[in-house]
């Protein structure tokens, strides 16, 4: 588990398991889950703008443990 800062609005974001290395920056917060990481941008943008996750529902991604900002894939 790593604890790492999400590239566009710096929260906290905890990472459990790094399978292809795309994440979206949010958590439900009905749930504490979080958000599919392959989500289109028109649904995390709805998430946001409706205030129903912690975080700014957008990508980015780490690979060779770097993170950088990536477009939604």
């Amino acid at each position: 588990m790593n604890i790492i800062n999400c590239p566009h609005c710096n929260m906290y974001i905890i990472i459990e398991q790094l399978n292809c290395g795309i994440f979206r920056c949010g958590m439900y917060k009905n749930t504490n889950t979080q958000i599919d990481p392959h989500l289109p941008k028109i649904e995390c943008d709805k998430l946001a703008l409706e205030k129903t996750i912690y975080g700014c529902g957008k990508p980015f991604q780490i690979k060779n443990n770097i993170i950088t900002v990536c477009d939604y894939i």
